[in-house]
């Protein structure tokens, strides 16, 4: 036999070898992959159904439960935890303006409270069911009735109060200033003479032909430098006029505000056995109103 021959048969008997261990390596590998499934400690397995989706602050929040464990261990006992959101939505609109729509509005969700334990509910061997291969029980937890809705929509009379405790002590201040600096000669014609503050705005005005409309188009005089200020006069009324006549709609006859404040919580049942091991439920979110 060749040389050429003889090496070429190691090489091959060398690859044979090595794919052999690789295998063997491979089966290794998965046997302990299989083994690290198998060994462990199984969580208890946790369904539940919530009686309704909104509820009362204040009132209890009925739900039926089933559980059962395939460990060794024996199911010890289930808590209910949950956490807070709190969600406000907030607009103020001045209903005076026609050169601009001028508006605030604010929207915004906070967690008020991470998820805590609420209630907790003892292991009873006798609530075991035949027919569902499951314990099974109902029972209720707790809300807070200082959790209840808020809403302060298009009030009829106007409430500076609650305009400071949902808005903040410099937020109408900021609203009239801002509202000011934006507003044009027509805007401040129709809130004065809407809320009957001058009877003869147009002393206050100048007009301009318009080519591209054929009508004239009222604004402030202008000063040496070609600028259109507000007159002093105008300036003095609007300074004298409370907040809440900038947000009255009068064809309406209400305020243009509006305030709501709700909560919701995200509740979770866990069934935690004798040896720790805890297995929780699908979380299921409650709007409390």
């Amino acid at each position: 036999m060749k040389k050429s021959e003889i090496y070429m048969k190691k090489i091959q008997i060398v690859a044979v070898i090595l794919m052999s261990m690789l295998f063997f390596t491979a089966c290794d590998l998965h046997d302990t992959l299989d083994q690290d499934v198998i060994v462990g400690n199984m969580a208890p397995q946790v369904y539940w159904e919530i009686g309704s989706s909104t509820v009362t602050a204040g009132s209890n929040v009925p739900f039926t439960a089933q559980y059962y464990t395939t460990s060794e261990a024996t199911v010890d006992h289930l808590e209910v935890w949950y956490n807070l959101w709190e969600q406000e939505s907030k607009t103020v609109n001045c209903p005076w303006t026609t050169s601009l729509v001028f508006n605030f509005t604010a929207t915004t969700t906070v967690e008020k409270r991470i998820s805590q334990k609420i209630s907790e509910y003892p292991h009873i061997e006798a609530n075991w069911s035949n027919d569902l291969h499951a314990y099974t029980f109902s029972a209720t937890f707790p809300t807070s009735n200082t959790l209840a809705s808020i809403a302060w929509i298009k009030p009829t009379s106007f409430d500076s109060t609650k305009m400071v405790s949902y808005f903040g002590a410099d937020f109408m201040q900021h609203f009239k200033d801002s509202l000011y600096s934006r507003m044009q000669a027509v805007d401040f014609q129709k809130m004065y003479q809407g809320l009957n503050l001058v009877t003869n705005f147009k002393i206050y005005l100048d007009s301009t032909y318009n080519d591209n409309t054929g009508k004239y188009d009222y604004h402030f005089p202008s000063d040496a430098n070609g600028n259109m200020p507000v007159p002093e006069a105008i300036r003095i009324i609007y300074q004298s006029i409370p907040f809440a006549d900038l947000i009255l709609n009068t064809s309406n006859a209400n305020y243009e505000v509006e305030f709501s404040r709700s909560y919701s919580i995200d509740a979770n049942l866990k069934a935690i056995d004798t040896k720790a091991v805890v297995g929780t439920a699908i979380k299921t979110t409650i709007t409390l109103n």
